[in-house]
């Protein structure tokens, strides 16, 4: 690498995409406006007598994935949820992240697989003039894997 930026490789939000796996099948989420995946990590702080310094000692990772989606289906979330909760069972997701950058066809692939809600978990919520959307939170209960990962020639 030259050392200089090449604007050409830097992604906008246009080239993202989320999917479900249903049934062994990816379906794209179409209809979610924004989403974040996201690494938590946390540490033991540690001080030993003598030492001004603190440290810190790796602890723990959690993942979460967020999105917000316009209301358009609830086949794929919502109703297995509901159903779900009704027979005593919260059940598991799996995403995939994807994005590819138009200037060389290069794609970042992430799976997300094991996903489970997380906190508030919007069932509808309506507001005047709006659009209808819905924000879901998910842990996700694996490390998430890179099926392809981005590069730079």
């Amino acid at each position: 690498m030259s050392g200089k930026l090449d604007v050409r490789t830097i992604m906008t939000g246009n080239d993202g995409r989320l999917f479900i796996n249903v049934d062994q099948q990816d379906i794209l989420l179409a209809e979610v406006k924004e989403y974040e995946v996201k690494a938590n990590f946390g540490n033991v702080e540690y001080k030993p007598v003598g030492d001004a310094q603190e440290y810190a000692i790796p602890d723990k990772v959690k993942f979460t994935l967020t999105f917000t989606g316009a209301v358009i289906r609830d086949d794929l979330i919502m109703e297995p949820l509901l159903r779900g909760v009704k027979e005593g069972k919260i059940p598991y997701y799996d995403f995939q992240s994807m994005t590819a950058r138009s200037y060389d066809g290069q794609e970042q692939r992430l799976l997300l697989n094991h996903c489970v809600p997380d906190g508030d978990f919007d069932l509808m919520t309506l507001k005047a003039g709006e659009v209808i959307t819905r924000q879901h939170t998910f842990v996700v209960n694996s490390v998430p894997e890179f099926i392809k990962s981005l590069t730079v020639k």
